[in-house]
């Protein structure tokens, strides 16, 4: 392979892709946007719900996990499922991945716009004008975009010191607010006041989403060190800590909100806030800090997988080919990169502007602007494993190995996982509304116009050789 047109290989080990994927799933978000969903149906069950979305995840890892022992590249996820529902799916798989990671920009970008200056103004006691939130989404972005186009190196090493200060501080005030906080026991664990519905129903609206984000280091597989056993680990890895780290805080935030109280809790945009609001203005200023400077190893955990996803998919001839480029020096997709950070200026522009008008103000807009996106965001990844656990299935079927540790973890997980992300889909499907119920009717028109680019790219898809995908 020629090493000029090559990512930079053996880069990164199983810690550094661990925080990598971290960067996505958040740790300080469990006082804020992680929980609030769960929250909003389980009440004071919530860490019920995230233990649920704890084991659900681990199924849903299993089958990245059973893949990545395969192969390991730039491609995937659509590499994973090319081989075993053909290029055809790999394909789609490929562009639905392309809507997945620009909806979670896009949502990101919303949900902090929205809510940086209310939580400014909160904090500080005064009025903030809303055009300050522009000037903060743009400020963060410039170091997160350019860590990119920098390369994995500074990517994963940056993402160590961002995300384990966020571990420090978030089980640092979790312990402090259990302690200070009247004592709830073991309720917290139980169907408290909602019912098994109840709990099912915050883990399909939060806790399970909560943890999206994991296979986020799939496509750094040309990168990783031994990334056919590499990326399973870190996948694995990154699901039981960040399964401790939500179950801690979302402990602390039903004791610290009051476990009769919590029917008011999603109410508010920053009940974290208000939480450690109580222990003084230090802990309040270090978790503002935290809570916005999340965004950075965010943009950088997302621009760096897609970016990866377009550089193979340029390599495969399935985009133009000029996207397959790589940085003489920091041994990165620039020039993916930077299709991206256009698309994405343009997206985020156009749909701010429209949202806005549409929803006639700020707050409303914005607010719709992030639902919208995240139901977009949430329904296509989820569809993207679904076809990874049926691509898993078929690799039985042509493997034609029938210990019980082969149907276990190619038949049963899988088939336990699709049932649990089938049930997810139907009900995020159902609970949407107006305008955020167009989100599945996006999927469903991308998709489309996606299969009939793939109809007409038929002859140089069918010439991908996933195998290419295995080595060491």
């Amino acid at each position: 392979m020629d090493n000029s047109s090559s990512l930079n290989k053996n880069s990164v080990g199983t810690g550094g892709l661990v925080f990598q994927a971290m960067g996505q799933l958040s740790p300080i978000g469990i006082f804020g946007g992680s929980i609030l969903g769960a929250a909003a149906f389980a009440l004071g069950a919530t860490p019920l719900s995230f233990i649920i979305g704890l084991l659900a995840s681990l199924l849903a890892g299993n089958s990245i996990y059973q893949y990545s022992k395969k192969m390991a590249s730039a491609r995937g996820y659509y590499g994973y499922i090319g081989d075993g529902l053909g290029m055809s799916a790999g394909s789609l798989a490929a562009f639905l991945y392309i809507l997945y990671e620009f909806a979670n920009l896009l949502f990101i970008l919303s949900y902090y716009v929205l809510t940086f200056s209310p939580t400014l103004g909160f904090v500080s006691g005064l009025s903030i004008p809303d055009y300050y939130s522009y000037l903060y989404i743009i400020l963060i972005s410039i170091p997160a975009f350019y860590v990119v186009y920098r390369g994995i190196k500074l990517s994963y090493k940056s993402q160590i010191v961002a995300n384990m200060i966020q571990i420090i501080f978030v089980i640092t005030i979790s312990i402090a607010i259990i302690v200070f906080s009247p004592k709830i026991g073991l309720l917290p664990f139980t169907a408290y006041h909602v019912g098994i519905k109840g709990v099912f129903l915050g883990f399909i609206t939060g806790s399970y989403l909560s943890f999206a984000g994991f296979g986020s280091i799939v496509p750094l597989g040309e990168e990783a060190r031994a990334g056919r056993k590499s990326i399973g680990k870190a996948v694995l890895y990154i699901i039981l800590i960040m399964g401790a780290i939500y179950l801690l805080g979302s402990y602390a935030m039903v004791a610290g909100w009051g476990i009769n109280a919590m029917a008011s809790f999603s109410n508010s945009i920053y009940p974290g806030f208000i939480i450690v609001g109580k222990f003084g203005h230090l802990p309040t200023d270090i978790f503002f800090i935290l809570n916005f400077f999340v965004v950075y190893p965010l943009f950088v955990t997302m621009g760096t997988a897609l970016s990866r996803n377009l550089y193979a998919m340029a390599k495969d001839n399935m985009l133009p080919h000029g996207l397959s480029a790589i940085h003489n020096t920091n041994r990165s997709p620039h020039v993916a990169l930077g299709y991206i950070l256009v698309i994405f200026t343009g997206l985020s522009l156009v749909s701010s502007i429209i949202f806005f008008y549409a929803e006639k103000g700020f707050f409303n807009g914005f607010f719709d602007d992030f639902l919208f996106f995240a139901a977009v965001s949430t329904i296509t990844t989820l569809v993207i494993h679904v076809m990874v656990n049926f691509s898993l299935y078929s690799k039985f079927r042509k493997e034609r190995e029938y210990s019980a540790v082969k149907v276990s973890t190619h038949v049963l997980l899988p088939t336990i996982s699709t049932i649990i992300i089938v049930l997810a889909i139907y009900y995020s499907v159902v609970s949407l509304t107006f305008p955020i119920a167009y989100g599945p009717i996006i999927i469903l028109t991308y998709g489309i116009i996606a299969l009939a680019y793939i109809f007409i790219k038929k002859k140089d898809i069918l010439k991908i050789h996933i195998k290419e995908d295995l080595y060491e």
